[in-house]
């Protein structure tokens, strides 16, 4: 989805990425001709701001690291909650986007409802984006695109080099959600996404995903991404219950000559949305 105001001409061959959530954010800075990361950072509130107060703590933090006032040749933001639905292209209709919601999310008659369309999972996303934060952006940067970070995983996992008649697994562990996917045959079984606070509420949910689904604990291989490391605590604890556990490794269409990486496994989204064709 883009929203554009035409009040931006920029000439500049940088692009910015932001990845924002109710409790912080992170944002990369890119050299479109160089594919080579200039800045990366990433900032935590203190606690879950208010929705509606979201757009100031994002504007202070962006002018505190100047990237407010910079011109940007292309401005693409991640959004990141549990409010979304994926609904077959086949069946999908936009008159009726909030219908999709209304099993799993509070949708408030004021609530502003977009989709992305994923032509290669033949599906669109439905989902209610952050709106005082868009707006922010639309002033400042004039143009920018946005994209769930559901929708943003599911096409990754479709781009992946993976034998596509092996059932597998994925949570991708962001912040206070975990984001499981579960396919077959190349496509979409199951999706959902919960809220978690601690090692066990993430196994909890790992094997009720598990079970809900009959998937074969000692066949499917569990890829994992996001706040998770090899041998972490997570890791381990799954690794007791789970046979077979593999790390996803985001593209390497950006370098890091300029500077210093962060954790490729942390960092998967923000890695992934510069260049992928959302």
């Amino acid at each position: 989805m883009t929203q554009e105001k035409n009040n931006t001409d920029s000439n500049s061959n940088h692009a910015l990425s932001i990845l924002i959530n109710r409790s912080g954010l992170s944002f990369l800075i890119s050299d479109t001709n160089r594919n080579d990361v200039i800045s990366i950072k990433s900032h935590d509130f203190l606690g879950h701001s208010h929705e509606e107060e979201l757009h100031h703590f994002i504007y202070k933090y962006l002018v505190e690291q100047e990237v407010i006032g910079q011109s940007f040749l292309d401005v693409r933001v991640c959004v990141v909650n549990n409010l979304s639905s994926f609904v077959p292209l086949s069946l999908f209709d936009k008159n009726k986007k909030a219908t999709y919601l209304e099993s799993h999310a509070d949708v408030r008659k004021q609530d502003y409802i977009s989709f992305d369309s994923l032509a290669s999972a033949q599906v669109a996303n439905v989902y209610i984006p952050y709106v005082n934060v868009n707006n922010m952006l639309l002033e400042s940067f004039g143009k920018f695109s946005y994209v769930h970070c559901s929708s943003l995983l599911l096409e990754v996992l479709h781009k992946q080099d993976i034998d596509k008649n092996e059932t597998y697994w994925f949570v991708h562990v962001q912040y206070d959600l975990a984001y499981f996917f579960l396919m077959k045959k190349g496509k979409l079984y199951f999706y959902n996404a919960f809220q978690w606070k601690n090692e066990k509420d993430l196994l909890y949910y790992t094997m009720a995903v598990a079970k809900n689904n009959a998937i074969e604990l000692n066949k499917a291989t569990l890829w994992l991404s996001g706040l998770v490391r090899p041998g972490d605590e997570i890791h381990q604890l799954l690794s007791n219950y789970v046979y077979k556990t593999s790390f996803f490794i985001p593209s390497k269409d950006l370098h890091f000559s300029s500077s210093k990486p962060l954790h490729p496994h942390i960092h998967t989204l923000l890695l992934e949305l510069p260049t992928c064709a959302l």
